[in-house]
């Protein structure tokens, strides 16, 4: 069974949101998408079971996985049994992109929720809104705002409560492995959050961006090394991850307001 609804869309385009599509596929097909979507979309299992591949991660989507996706990201989906039925809305808005970044979610997230009784009854308003003649659009853009403040709510604020888990997570990992090549990338993906989002809530939490508080981790550790050994200033940066003397150089007058070595000769006594 595969049941969809586009309307046609005509004055919907001065609303910041609006509904592009919505429907569902039972079983899902197998859909590739090399350039992503022009709409950004949300989609939901009700049923059965299915792949996800999206930002070079795989996820194994059951009921109750919720796949949003950015419009204009690369993706794939498939069913791994042959019941996968799903529930999807598709959406536009002039300033969407934004918004969504704003709110957090990235170019995407997959999770999994224990009730989506909630999903489902405003899934079936918007559906019921789209088939409405005349001013139902304004009605269904409505809706699908709604339907996007419920997967705040359920995505990124619920997950947000466990910011403090997240953000110790990716301090304890910097403190253990400062000496090597950590990247945004590497933080958010030891956090299982994407990096904008993680970006948010760590310097919430620190009130600093995370890799300044890996620099000042490995300038801290290099500051003790400048005291408390005669090592050559080039070793003692590579030491803390600088491979690039020239570079930790930099960085450690960025934040002491003088050289390594001026350091190490106008402050012996400090500790």
């Amino acid at each position: 069974m595969f049941q969809a609804n586009y309307p046609v869309i005509g004055i919907q385009e001065c609303y910041p949101v609006y509904l592009t599509g919505i429907g569902i596929s039972d079983p899902e097909f197998h859909t590739h998408r090399e350039e992503g979507l022009i709409s950004h979309q949300i989609l939901f299992t009700m049923s059965g079971k299915g792949k996800i591949i999206v930002g070079d991660k795989e996820y194994t989507a059951g009921k109750g996985s919720i796949f949003y996706v950015a419009s204009g990201e690369p993706h794939t989906y498939y069913p791994i049994d042959g019941d996968w039925r799903t529930y999807w809305v598709v959406f536009r808005g002039d300033s969407l992109d934004a918004m969504m970044a704003r709110l957090g979610f990235g170019r995407y997230v997959v999770k999994t929720i224990n009730d989506i009784t909630e999903v489902k009854k405003l899934y079936e308003q918007i559906a019921a809104a789209a088939r409405e003649p005349g001013d139902g659009a304004g009605h269904c853009s409505m809706l699908v705002y709604q339907y996007i403040l419920l997967m705040h709510k359920l995505l990124i604020v619920q997950q947000e409560n466990r910011t403090g888990t997240v953000v110790d997570n990716a301090i304890m990992y910097m403190e253990k492995n400062y000496r090597d090549d950590i990247s945004l990338q590497t933080l958010a993906s030891v956090c299982g959050i994407s990096t904008q989002h993680f970006c948010r809530v760590f310097h919430d939490k620190i009130g600093m961006r995370p890799m300044e508080y890996l620099a000042r981790k490995r300038i801290g550790s290099a500051k003790v090394a400048l005291l408390d050994t005669n090592a050559p200033i080039a070793q003692i940066g590579r030491r803390v991850g600088y491979k690039d003397a020239n570079y930790f150089g930099i960085v450690f007058k960025k934040y002491e307001g003088i050289s390594p070595r001026e350091y190490r000769n106008s402050h012996n006594h400090i500790g």
